[in-house]
């Protein structure tokens, strides 16, 4: 049976049925519950951040997706109606077959790019962000990331809940110590972060300035352009192609700089001077 916390609790805007829904996996929830920690955590963060009270659909079923007798357009009609997107990433998340990736997900994607809020929120201080949130729990390989870009339309960025050390992959827990993680990262500042990211995007939304895509007068190839352009910027970035690039320059130089001072000692024809330098090139 599904379990929704704040259940009957409505929207804190008009027109939507829950403030957050939770998509996962259930195969993340099983041994330790820590997608269920993860919302009971946020709850009780949520509540010390809003005055008001939050609604959070989380369906805690052992099931992935809905049972036969269901239909998933009437089943998820309404529940998918809220204002931000939390998947947990993990390494089963990224599944084109699962119901959380398909059903929950893109669908929540296709939605919200034309509601009356559109996917991206416009902040205060002029960055955009989007109403999906995720939080990641495993480090992924490069197809998982790579599926996620694409499908989301931009690099992934989530809150990360990964522990890291030698050889371990697994989620973040509240009995890890800051000095056991390599990244040292505190389960307990995760999720005020993610708190956090919440309030800020709830407040953005809340505060009627948003730029719906639906209505933009941009076109639309234009609009692809620039994210695209965001995206590769920020992938050249994290790959550290421009450091790679600057450091090669430096080593050019100084070879160029070697062979000038060689050549006032040994004659060198000028022709293999200019090869050089296109060589370097």
């Amino acid at each position: 049976m599904a379990k929704s916390l704040y259940l009957n609790m409505p929207s804190l805007l008009p027109g939507f049925e829950y403030d957050i829904f939770i998509s996962y996996r259930q195969k993340d929830n099983k041994g330790g519950h820590w997608v269920t920690d993860f919302v009971d955590a946020l709850k009780t963060e949520l509540e010390a951040t809003f005055k008001e009270d939050i609604s959070i659909y989380f369906d805690e079923s052992p099931h992935d997706g809905l049972l036969e007798s269901h239909t998933v357009n009437k089943s998820l009609e309404g529940k998918l109606k809220c204002l931000i997107l939390i998947p947990v990433i993990s390494r089963t998340y990224c599944d084109p077959s699962s119901f959380a990736w398909q059903h929950e997900f893109l669908a929540f994607r296709d939605l919200a790019k034309n509601d009356k809020l559109g996917l991206d929120v416009h902040l205060p201080d002029g960055n955009v962000t989007s109403r999906i949130l995720p939080v990641q729990i495993h480090e992924l390989s490069p197809d998982d990331r790579l599926l996620f870009e694409r499908e989301n339309g931009g690099p992934l960025r989530a809150i990360s809940f990964v522990f890291k050390s030698l050889g371990v992959n697994r989620p973040l827990t509240p009995s890890d110590s800051r000095s056991e993680s390599t990244n040292k990262t505190l389960y307990r500042d995760q999720i005020n972060k993610t708190a956090n990211a919440i309030d800020e995007i709830i407040h953005a939304l809340r505060s009627g300035n948003q730029t719906l895509p639906v209505h933009s007068k941009a076109p639309v190839a234009q609009k692809i352009t620039a994210r695209t352009g965001s995206w590769l910027w920020s992938e050249l970035i994290r790959r550290n192609v421009f450091r790679a690039g600057f450091a090669y320059l430096i080593v050019a130089l100084a070879v160029h700089q070697m062979v000038i001072i060689l050549s006032r000692f040994i004659e060198l024809p000028d022709q293999m001077l200019f090869f050089l330098d296109w060589f370097l090139l």
